[in-house]
């Protein structure tokens, strides 16, 4: 069911929870056409389509954190039925290319149509409608990951949970460069900030900092 779960500053923030291997596809509300833009594809287009249909919305375009299937994996659906221009790290472009293998290699069912995306380097930036979108680079999880900066929200894929840690131990993953990325962005965890991850609930940035047991042990930053 896609729900409002916030407000990036200048519109909604809609979540749809969905597929074989369920992951978060984010829906901003802006002002263009379609009304607005998909943060992380998912893998089941047609449901997450259907979710965002029922309240007027569809994607003017789609912007992926990484480049596993569950992020990308449905971005092909929304760009051959509504012409939505597609950008994923080009870092990440073998692992999109890999969905499928890894797919079958997790023996889930789903078969990925690849997209044809428009490859994006770190510190990209995107005009919609007068807010600009960043790509902050946040290797670590795959060699491509970012975080993607939008007004005061951070979709951060796998990089960032509000619980727990994104740890797949998939080809690509590097915990040392993970704990590196996530110490480097530490003091921009704020109030202010709400964090959108691929997986679990929004939450803002202070109480991840504070109150994610599990990354603080990740990062050792426990308190002993």
């Amino acid at each position: 069911m896609a729900s409002v779960v916030g407000n990036w500053g200048g519109g909604n923030v809609w979540r749809v929870t969905s597929g074989e291997f369920s992951s978060n596809a984010y829906f901003c509300e802006a002002q263009v056409e379609g009304g607005g833009i998909l943060i992380d594809a998912g893998l089941d287009g047609e449901t997450i389509d259907a979710e965002l249909s029922e309240h007027g919305l569809r994607p003017h375009a789609v912007y992926c954190t990484h480049g596993h299937f569950d992020h990308t994996g449905s971005a092909s659906h929304f760009q051959k039925k509504y012409g939505s221009a597609v950008f994923v790290p080009k870092a990440d472009l073998k692992l999109m290319k890999a969905s499928n293998f890894l797919l079958m290699a997790m023996k889930l069912k789903h078969k990925v149509v690849l997209p044809e995306a428009t490859l994006v380097e770190p510190g990209h930036v995107a005009d919609i409608a007068g807010t600009p979108l960043r790509y902050l680079p946040a290797p670590g999880h795959t060699p491509g990951s970012c975080i993607i900066e939008f007004g005061n929200a951070w979709f951060t894929g796998d990089t960032l949970y509000a619980r727990g840690v994104g740890l797949s131990h998939l080809p690509g993953e590097d915990h040392a460069v993970l704990k590196q990325t996530i110490l480097g962005y530490w003091q921009d965890l704020t109030p202010e900030r709400t964090i959108y991850p691929g997986h679990g609930n929004a939450a803002d940035g202070e109480s991840v900092r504070t109150g994610n047991a599990a990354l603080l042990n990740f990062l050792g930053l426990a308190a002993s």
